[in-house]
């Protein structure tokens, strides 16, 4: 398999950042907002897409009655 070198780039910038964020998720979400306001700030365009709330796929509802389910176990 052949590494590309901007994806291993991207990669290894992402983990630098991740590691000075202490590892916290929340804290790189943060950054990574900061900085894109700071970005959008300095006149940078960024193709911003709606956020579109889906319904939640319950398992339930993707599922056929099925004849196989029982009340008791069997014995």
């Amino acid at each position: 398999m052949t590494t590309d070198p901007i994806v291993a780039e991207v990669r290894a910038n992402r983990e630098a950042i991740f590691a000075e964020c202490g590892y916290d998720l929340d804290r790189f979400n943060a950054r990574m907002r900061e900085v894109g306001e700071q970005l959008k700030r300095e006149g940078w365009v960024f193709a911003d897409r709606p956020i579109v709330r889906r319904k939640p796929v319950t398992y339930e509802a993707g599922m056929t009655e099925s004849s196989g389910v029982r009340e008791d176990p069997p014995a």
